[in-house]
Order: C-alpha cells, then sequence, then structure tokens
C-alpha cells in the first residue's frame, strides 16, 4: 500500500480488516440501493466514531487520519480520472 499523494511513502500491512465500503446505488439509471433513514445515518456515523483513536475525533488539532491506496485502487482512480479528462476534452472541442 501507499500514500495516494507521496507515493513515494509505502507500507506493507499484515494484521488488518477490510470493510466493504461502496455500495451500488444506481444501476442503469435505477435505483437500487434502500437508502438508509436519518436516524440509521446518525447511528452508523456514531458507531463508526467509536472505531477512531482519540487523536482523530478531537476538534482541536486533530491528526491526519492515515489514507493508503491498494495498488488496484490506484490504477482504478487513475483510469476513472484519466476517462473523465478524455470526456472533458472531448466536450470542449468544437
Amino acid at each position: 500500500m501507499f500514500h495516494p499523494v507521496h507515493t513515494y511513502i509505502a507500507k506493507f500491512v499484515t494484521d488488518f480488516e477490510a470493510r466493504e465500503l461502496h455500495h451500488l446505488v444506481l444501476d442503469r439509471g435505477g435505483l437500487v440501493y434502500e437508502l438508509p433513514d436519518l436516524k440509521g445515518i446518525r447511528a452508523f456515523a456514531r458507531d463508526n466514531l467509536q472505531v477512531l483513536w482519540e487523536e482523530y475525533q478531537r476538534i482541536l488539532n486533530p491528526a491526519e487520519y492515515p489514507v493508503n491506496l491498494s495498488q488496484a485502487c490506484w490504477d482504478n482512480k487513475m483510469r476513472l480520472i484519466d476517462e473523465i479528462q478524455r470526456d472533458i476534452q472531448r466536450q470542449l472541442q468544437p
């Protein structure tokens, strides 16, 4: 895994718990995900805040939360950015 901005910073992680964060919301223009109500969103946020260390939760001078990407995630990100840039260039051409 490596830092998404400073790609020369890398680390190897062995003891971790991966959780799926992405959910398919729209498919072919149709909603396929049942949106939670406000109470559910608040509960989810509250429960997940408990997982973070205090140094990330504090209001005054919070620590920057470290985010690292796998090579596959980085490649996907760069592919999507490239696709969007090409689409924008096509739209700007007369």
